[in-house]
């Protein structure tokens, strides 16, 4: 299967392309219709700070924009070792516009790798349900269609973070593991090393998704001493090296200075606290109780951690799984809250919302419904349990160990593909054009919800900071 026939747009596809292709590049237009007065200024900035605070889109960071607009290594090397580097050529494309035009370009360049991720993610779920699954056309659109009337998937449409980076990789992923199992084929050493190189270097625990597809792909001869050097240990070792060489270069330097920085800050303020007067102390102390008070309540948010250092400080033992599971993991990952909507967890909102409406909870009972029997209509598809291994690591990471459990419908575009895939088993079991009435209800009920929060959210444009 070579890149061309890969990413060609097939005759079947076409129209429905074309449709998707323009509500992609409407929703884009739109959010850089709501920050472009802002972001367009000459001379606009400091970044860093107007960027934190503009630009809010529930957790997800604006670290994208920041590194297109003045590049560094900004996410953490650790969990995103390639990102950065995949961000460079862009930066220097903003560069040369900004010295063209005299204005921040950022939010048009960010937006082409958004739309172009955004596109083949349709493409790509549309053929695992058309070639894979092997659906009616009708059930094969209504289902893709279905998962992008989820709130946090038509969201990740327009977000400048990583994640419809991370849902187009795991998706074609997905999509050639599925061809290699219908028709018997091997998953070749070279394509998951690739595959796995490029996908864990953008968000890390998405390799183990590739490692997975090798597995259920080839079965036993996974662990032929050959594949595990060629396909395991050889790109795994590569993207450590990597990570551990981007640490070393760019992130250890500044974190020597920035110790350095406060530690000299540290003696400048005992010193000035020290020459203070009895009324001045009094009301330095009661401004560090404020800040010690907020630092707690985003504490508490945040969880308690296993450990404090290494991977385990972004693990959450405190956080209820529970509520956790029906209000954000199968709730604002499908549906949006209209409170607090689209506010920071880490800033202004709760870390459990509920919903105005008992209706709301109904539809993600029938949306989770829909998945678990499409699970045991499917229960004998290795490509489903696949699915499932994959959607299995991620509640691991999420549910158990905590990591983001906080704000995990963020992560949506990672796992949520499962479920309409899970459905489409459903679909062939049945055999009945009746199921596509309740189906086809609930993702017109849910682009229409989702998308008059959204659009009413970006068709209010941001003042210009004057």
């Amino acid at each position: 299967m070579t890149p061309f026939k890969l990413f060609k747009v097939k005759p079947e596809e076409r129209i429905q392309a074309v449709v998707v292709l323009m509500v992609i590049i409407a929703l884009n237009a739109l959010f850089i219709y709501r920050m472009h007065d802002l972001f367009m200024q000459p001379g606009f900035g400091p970044y860093w700070k107007a960027f934190e605070r503009e630009l809010h889109l529930s957790g997800y960071d604006p670290l994208t924009y920041l590194a297109v607009t003045d590049w560094d290594i900004l996410y953490q090397v650790y969990r995103h070792p390639l990102l950065s580097f995949l961000i460079w050529p862009f930066w220097l494309l903003n560069q040369g516009l900004t010295a063209l035009f005299g204005v921040n370009c950022v939010q048009y360049i960010v937006a082409l790798p958004l739309m172009a991720c955004s596109f083949y993610s349709y493409i790509f779920l549309y053929r695992i349900h058309r070639e894979v699954i092997e659906l009616e056309r009708w059930d094969t659109t209504l289902l893709t269609a279905f998962y992008f009337s989820f709130a946090y998937i038509l969201l990740s449409i327009i977000v400048p973070d990583h994640f419809t980076i991370s849902m187009f990789l795991l998706l074609i992923t997905l999509y050639i593991s599925g061809v290699c199992i219908k028709k018997g084929r091997e998953f070749k050493w070279w394509q998951s090393a690739i595959l796995f190189y490029i996908t864990a270097g953008v968000t890390l625990s998405n390799g183990i998704k590739v490692f997975l597809s090798g597995f259920f792909v080839n079965l036993r001869d996974f662990f032929r001493p050959k594949y595990l050097l060629l396909a395991v240990v050889l790109p795994a070792a590569l993207l450590w090296a990597t990570a551990t060489w981007e640490y070393h270069q760019y992130v250890l330097p500044k974190e020597k200075i920035r110790e350095e920085q406060k530690i000299k800050k540290a003696e400048e303020l005992k010193a000035r606290v020290d020459q203070m007067t009895p009324k001045e102390r009094e009301l330095f102390e009661r401004r560090k109780a404020r800040r010690q008070k907020v630092l707690c309540l985003q504490a508490e948010k945040t969880g308690k951690p296993m450990e404090d250092h290494g991977f385990l400080k972004w693990t959450d033992i405190s956080t209820s799984r529970w509520q956790s599971m029906y209000e954000n993991l199968f709730g604002e990952s499908v549906q949006f809250h209209q409170q607090h909507f689209l506010e920071d967890t880490l800033v202004h909102r709760p870390v459990f919302v509920v919903y105005d409406w008992l209706w709301s909870y109904v539809v993600e009972a029938l949306v989770v419904l829909l998945f678990i029997i499409g699970i045991w209509c499917g229960r004998r598809s290795r490509f489903l349990w696949l699915c499932l291994s994959c959607f299995g690591f991620d509640m691991f990471i999420h549910l158990i160990l905590g990591f983001g459990i906080n704000e995990v419908f963020i992560m949506a575009p990672h796992f949520m593909f499962v479920l309409p895939i899970a459905t489409a088993f459903l679909f062939r079991s049945v055999h009945t054009r009746w199921l596509r009435i309740p189906v086809g209800l609930l993702t017109l009920y849910l682009f229409i919800y989702n998308g008059y929060l959204l659009t009413a959210f970006l068709l209010t444009p941001i003042k210009a900071i004057i």
